[in-house]
This record gives C-alpha cells, sequence and structure tokens, in this order.
C-alpha cells in the first residue's frame, strides 16, 4: 500500500544555490573505445552470453544520434541454439581510428 503524501507545504519550502545540486556521475561505457577498433570492411560478433543486445544496440544508437560512428550498420540475428548475436559493421571506405 502507497503511503500517503502530504503535498507541499509553500511555508516551509527548500530553496539551495544551483552550484550546490549535485552533479550527475559520469557513467563509463566501453563502447567508444569498441567501436573505434572495427577496421572497415569488418564486423564485430557479440553473443548476449557477452553482453546485454539491448543495452549495446542502444548505446550505439545513442552515439550515432550524436553524429558519431555514423559508418557503422547494427544487425542482430539468432544463431541455432537461439542465442541472440549482435553484428556491428563497418561496409565503409573510411578507416577506424584504432586497428583491430
Amino acid at each position: 500500500m502507497r503511503k500517503k503524501r502530504s503535498g507541499i507545504d509553500f511555508e516551509n519550502l527548500t530553496v539551495i544555490d544551483e552550484s550546490e545540486v549535485p552533479a550527475k556521475p559520469k557513467r563509463y561505457t566501453p563502447y567508444r573505445k569498441l567501436l573505434k577498433r572495427i577496421r572497415k570492411g569488418k564486423a564485430l560478433v557479440l553473443s548476449e552470453e557477452q553482453i546485454s543486445i539491448d543495452t549495446a544496440r542502444a548505446a550505439i544508437r545513442r552515439l550515432q544520434k550524436k553524429g558519431e560512428f555514423m559508418n557503422l550498420t547494427v544487425t542482430q540475428r539468432k544463431n541455432e541454439d537461439g542465442i541472440r548475436i549482435l553484428y556491428v559493421i563497418n561496409p565503409s571506405e573510411k578507416e577506424t581510428e584504432e586497428p583491430y
């Protein structure tokens, strides 16, 4: 059962300076480093046994939305055991920064 909220007490509001608001912690994700390693004409193969396929796809989409790694294509298949496999393909003529 939910606890009933008391509502906003306009006489006793807490107001702080904007500089006192805690900064959002930065989260480390290895995707930039990983994607830089895919050479032209190659594909990175990741299985759901290694990582969360949905998380990896979402991370790549976020980076592409920011204009990064636009040359990469992502596709997903299931193998004969029913395990999802994510393929990150670099079909472009553009070489990546770090060769794998």
